[in-house]
């Protein structure tokens, strides 16, 4: 034994291998932790735009601790690695605060080029918090790296044994942490920052009774005291126009983007007929596009969020982010304003993106996050073409000198792609260096610009840290996996931020499309629909029209918490909250009998609250 603490809470033993043993005493429980943890040979994260998530085990070894105590609550470990042979050292203080028990690390040795420590917990099942959120129970194949937020939504992660679970919250340093997970183990990976170790790092540990709900609604209190989170009913107060979205849908229109018959050989597509030189397609004008809203409101439409893609000049992701003007070809600028002043309750928004830069925009290569090397940093291969990746002190001053002209325009809400569902990035300009915790601060700088100006505000995916300024986010699809998908986001976030999934009666049978919109309405989402054409309007009406009853249920519950959620059976689930609603799905061709109450096929009960 090394160290050793307890309170009323816990009582908690570390040994020199960095093993531990942790008595949960409020729960009657206890919890052992490894003395083994995979580590890399070398850097996790080397530079790309998206971090390889599945890590390989002839590149990483098994790696062991030796500690000596250095003070009261201060460790000193070597990681040992194959064959027993020392790789570097690292400085822990260990600490009990009331429920949670805290690893801080406060030196790591510059020979580590990567730190996964400390040692998972032994657990029968994870929980971790990726698109909806995931229950592991079956161990997983291979050995995976995942970081906040591209792959995980929320800072935190945890386990689950029997009627009890823990909790692992990064509390410090997450912009420069991840999660190593292999088999049905899980712990938290460090990174360097900018080819150094500099910064805070912390982790917490809490254990309780329950399952993922219990995990879900410790975590949502952590993100009320550390304020990554602000209720839709706060948001209204400065925001009036989100209430158009409670109970309503999101529409995207797709209206223009420029062909370059080259972009289609870059990505290995054959050549479309007719395609010789660039040109600009044109889906929707700013007249389609209202006529075509004007026939949704016919088919039932009441209220909506309202986005348009490919209004910039050139077209969608043409011009990143020197986009104005709007592209004449899609209309007149009165034409344009007459869109966007569409009255309540409905709310138009136009879809912006301060991620990425084309080669081909005038402000290039100015801001461009540059890697190790000093190249610029490729993001993906666009409608654009080629995306390079700006550094967030530029995105915001692009958005600054860009807002002089949006301003001019009657805008309500904007869809500002990417910044919330991206990992933060480093960026090694000489004398303008961005560490990931600067990614971050800068992001939210951006995101809280957008709100000073007022406008109902989104992005894609899902993050903690965009809570509180993001009124909704896009897209949460998500396979359904029978046991596996658990409504971990909305059970934290449902009554603060509202999340959107895709339906596209073009692209799957009635049936499937029916499992899609029961799935929404048990998470509490709304649908999204994308029309690029009259004609994809015309073939998808019927299903729109049917779709209204997620409209209708996010009328009556899109404001309150989520309180509890249940699995049933593989394909019934139930969903309840905080106004007293309980809703049962069923995603069976057969009918279910829920205790006494039969859930039709493809169908659902609404349970009213007790009078």
């Amino acid at each position: 034994m090394l160290w050793f603490a307890e309170n009323e809470f816990l009582s908690v033993t570390v040994n020199a291998d960095a093993s531990a043993d942790i008595r949960d005493k409020t729960n009657g429980t206890s919890w052992h932790m490894g003395s083994v943890a995979f580590q890399e040979d070398g850097a996790i994260e080397v530079g790309h735009v998206w971090l390889r998530t599945d890590r390989s085990l002839c590149e990483q070894f098994p790696g062991r601790f030796q500690g000596t105590l250095e003070s009261d609550n201060t460790i000193r470990f070597t990681l040992l690695g194959r064959e027993g042979q020392p790789v570097g050292t690292f400085d822990c203080e260990f600490r009990l605060d009331g429920p949670w028990f805290e690893i801080r690390i406060i030196h790591v040795d510059e020979s580590l080029p990567s730190l996964v420590f400390p040692p998972p917990l032994q657990t029968e099942s994870l929980v971790v918090p990726q698109g909806v959120g995931r229950w592991i129970k079956k161990p997983l194949t291979g050995r995976h790296f995942w970081v906040f937020p591209a792959h995980l939504t929320m800072r935190w992660f945890g386990g689950l044994r029997g009627e009890h679970g823990w909790i692992s919250i990064v509390d410090e340093g997450y912009q420069d942490a991840g999660v190593m997970a292999a088999t049905m183990t899980a712990t938290t990976g460090w990174l360097k920052s900018l080819g150094r170790w500099q910064g805070r790092r912390a982790v917490r540990f809490r254990f309780i009774r329950g399952n993922y709900v219990e995990l879900a609604k410790t975590f949502r209190v952590y993100a009320k005291t550390k304020g990554f989170f602000r209720s839709l009913a706060e948001k209204f107060k400065t925001t009036p126009a989100l209430k158009n979205l409670i109970g309503s849908r999101a529409v995207f229109f797709w209206q223009a983007r420029t062909l370059h018959p080259e972009r289609r050989a870059d990505r290995m597509l054959p050549a479309a007929e007719g395609d010789q030189t660039s040109s600009l397609k044109v889906h929707l004008t700013h007249a389609d596009v209202l006529k075509l809203v004007r026939q949704m409101k016919t088919a039932g439409l009441q209220r909506s969020l309202i986005t348009l893609c490919g209004w910039i000049r050139g077209g969608y992701d043409e011009s990143h982010p020197d986009i104005w003007p709007p592209e004449s070809a899609l209309g007149t600028p009165d034409e344009f304003k007459t869109l966007l002043a569409q009255p309540d309750p409905l709310t138009i928004g136009v879809h912006d993106n301060y991620q990425d830069i084309y080669a081909q925009s005038p402000s290039w290569p100015q801001g461009v996050v540059r890697t190790s090397s000093g190249a610029p940093m490729p993001g993906g291969y666009w409608a654009g073409g080629q995306a390079y990746i700006l550094n967030s002190r530029a995105s915001l001053a692009y958005l600054r000198r860009n807002w002089e002209q949006l301003r001019t325009l009657p805008l309500r809400a904007v869809y500002c792609d990417t910044t919330t569902a991206v990992q933060f990035y480093e960026s090694y300009e000489p004398g303008h260096t961005q560490t990931r915790t600067q990614d971050e601060e800068g992001k939210i700088a951006l995101l809280d610009f957008y709100k000073q100006q007022g406008v109902v505000l989104g992005s894609e995916g899902g993050s903690d840290f965009g809570v509180p300024f993001t009124d909704f986010l896009l897209p949460f699809d998500q396979e359904h996996i029978p046991g596996e998908t658990i409504p971990l986001w909305p059970l934290v976030y449902h009554d603060a931020v509202i999340s959107y999934a895709v339906s596209d009666s073009t692209k799957t049978s009635p049936e499937n499309l029916r499992r899609q919109w029961l799935l929404q309405m048990l998470r509490g989402y709304q649908v999204r629909w994308y029309f690029a054409s009259q004609a994809e309007w015309d073939l998808s009406r019927s299903a729109f029209q049917e779709s209204f009853i997620v409209d209708h249920w996010h009328e009556r519950i899109g404001t309150s918490e989520m309180t509890s959620h249940h699995i049933l059976s593989d394909n019934v689930e139930s969903a309840s909250f905080a106004n007293g609603l309980t809703l049962f799905v069923n995603l069976s061709a057969a009918d279910f009998d829920a205790g006494g109450t039969r859930i039709p096929a493809l169908g659902y009960i609404v349970r009213e609250p007790p009078t």
